[in-house]
């Protein structure tokens, strides 16, 4: 007998064994204990029990989304028992179910509408009805004089009568508001059950064999999409002393069809969808790195800017946020944007992870309701060193700006995505932390300090206007002041400009720069000012314009905004 022959009937033999037993079949429903969430997707496990049979057992799990995967599923043994199959299957006997409630408020709907529109229908015609009173009411013919008896009565029958007609009208329309109030209720319950109908129709069936009665327990895993997480971070000084607080969070979002109640929550960077192949190590091939630059020039140090600023917006605090939550995630708040709406999936954008995934375990447990809307989890907490400075540049922006350089960041496994900034607890604005494009110093903008008051002016006295010769002689002189009212001694970097030339007929020369470094190329003058406390210092700049005098320059810069036209 050769091999295909020989497996042929050990399988003929396996089919009539397992044709002859008898499978029990086992309905089991069990609640989700864990959840580890990728940046796209989730793995979901539950915990089971179930008194097993001797004999063939068929394990039918319930209320599985109809979102997971069914190559991933996992069923976990903790007693010794023979695996023999697994398989997925739409539960159509729950879709039955759900479908017969559907088609029950769909009735319901086109019964309502179905009086809408005898409702409508009858106060049209009472409409028409008063339309025709209106235009009848000159009961007076040709040489027929009326009594004031019959005026008196046809009076009293226009007015009855169009009382009545209006009377019924308001009832009418009433009524039919009502209806359409509940035809509105009905539509949105509609809307419910078709999201629950699609979302949790599976069954995962199991296939297991025991040698005797015995007590299974163990774990089953799948993974699923629909759900996931990204980053958001909070970063808090008090003041310019140099600590700064991180919190780190997550929003996370969960469309799956199944509550997530009251589980255990691991947050992965990890993709669950990865190959089981050994991966190919391509070669590792070094550029220099290309920055996007804020403002300034290419080269100098990268601070992200906050956006949106509101020096109004309360800071708000973990703390007494999370009182009354009952472990359940808290709901986006207006810094974290505006997810809403039931089935209504939040569009995924690309980052740039490390390439070791990292996986952080929550110490509490969450509850997180599948209707797509992102909720707050509470990673962890770190405290930064930093040290902060201050920049002007009064020729754009009258107020000083506080920047920090945040060291140490790079160890705390961050992944890039907003961070609302908080200042002496007043929330600056939001902000971007792109762990991709930033070095070991992390540069953030906390806003503008109003303790530094920075002016600048033009000098007359010491600006002119000439003509000598062929050529026109303009002279401008500009005094820059600035004042530390802080109680403490700050450094500050201030930043302006002298004009480039970029035609041989145009000459600048520099006539006064107060010891600023300048940069001939760019025209950009810094000072690296260290003010005391109450301190004020003066910095001059002066430089001389001169063109033919039958040209036109125009030294002063103009923005664009939007305005009212009337």
């Amino acid at each position: 007998m050769n091999n295909t022959s020989l497996l042929f009937a050990l399988f003929s033999l396996l089919s009539t064994v397992m044709l002859g037993q008898k499978i029990q079949s086992i309905d089991i429903d069990t609640d989700i204990s864990n959840v580890t969430v990728y940046l796209s997707g989730a793995e979901i496990n539950r915990n089971y029990q179930v008194q097993l049979n001797e004999g063939l057992n068929e394990l039918r799990f319930h209320n599985i989304s109809a979102n997971a995967d069914s190559r991933s599923i996992q069923f976990e043994m903790e007693q010794a028992a023979d695996l023999l199959s697994i398989t997925m299957e739409s539960d159509y006997l729950k879709r039955q179910e759900v479908t017969q409630r559907i088609a029950s408020v769909r009735d319901s709907i086109e019964l309502l509408k179905s009086k809408t529109q005898q409702i409508q229908d009858e106060i049209n015609a009472l409409q028409t009805e008063k339309n025709v009173l209106s235009t009848n009411r000159d009961i007076k013919g040709d040489n027929v004089s009326l009594t004031v008896e019959q005026i008196q009565s046809t009076a009293k029958f226009y007015r009855q009568r169009s009382l009545a007609i209006n009377t019924n009208i308001s009832k009418k329309e009433r009524n039919f508001k009502r209806i359409n109030t509940q035809v509105t209720k009905l539509e949105q319950q509609l809307k419910a059950y078709n999201y629950k109908e699609n979302a949790r129709n599976n069954v995962i069936v199991i296939l297991v064999e025991s040698n005797a009665p015995i007590k299974l327990e163990g774990q089953l895993k799948y993974n699923v999409s629909q759900a996931g997480w990204a980053p958001n971070y909070d970063l808090i000084a008090e003041d310019i002393s140099g600590g700064i607080e991180l919190k780190y969070k997550a929003k996370v979002f969960n469309n799956t069809g199944n509550n997530w109640n009251n589980v255990g929550i691991h947050l992965s960077t990890g993709d669950p969808n990865l190959s089981a192949s050994v991966p190919e190590l391509d070669p590792w091939r070094l550029n220099y790195q290309q920055l996007d630059y804020n403002y300034r020039s290419k080269g100098k140090m990268n601070y992200q800017v906050p956006q949106a600023q509101s020096r109004k917006a309360p800071r708000q605090k973990s703390e007494r946020s999370d009182k009354g939550l009952n472990g359940q995630g808290r709901i986006q708040n207006r810094h974290t944007g505006n997810m809403t709406g039931v089935n209504d999936t939040p569009e995924m954008r690309r980052i740039e992870v490390s390439e070791l995934s990292t996986e952080f375990k929550i110490d509490r447990k969450y509850s997180i309701p599948s209707n797509a809307k992102p909720y707050i989890v509470e990673i962890t907490e770190y405290e930064l060193d930093a040290s902060f400075a201050h920049i002007a540049i009064p020729k754009l922006e009258k107020d000083a700006f506080l920047l920090a350089k945040i060291t140490g960041w790079e160890q705390l496994d961050l992944v890039p995505g907003p961070s609302n900034i908080y200042f002496n607890q007043t929330y600056v604005g939001e902000s971007y932390i792109n762990t991709r494009n930033v070095e070991d110093t992390l540069g953030l903008s906390f806003g503008r300090d109003d303790k530094i008051i920075v002016t600048r002016k033009r000098v007359e006295d010491f600006s002119s206007k000439s003509i000598i010769g062929n050529s026109k002689k303009d002279t401008y002189a500009y005094e820059i002041i600035v004042k530390n009212n802080r109680s403490r001694t700050i450094d500050l970097e201030l930043i302006d400009q002298i004009p480039i030339s970029t035609n041989s007929d145009i000459d600048v020369a520099v006539d006064e720069i107060s010891n600023a470094q300048y940069d001939e190329s760019t025209g950009e003058l810094k000072w690296n000012i260290n003010a005391e406390p109450g301190e004020a210092q003066k910095y001059k700049i002066a430089f001389t314009i001169k063109y033919p005098k039958d040209k036109h320059i125009q030294v002063k810069k103009f923005r664009t905004v939007s305005a009212p036209s009337f």
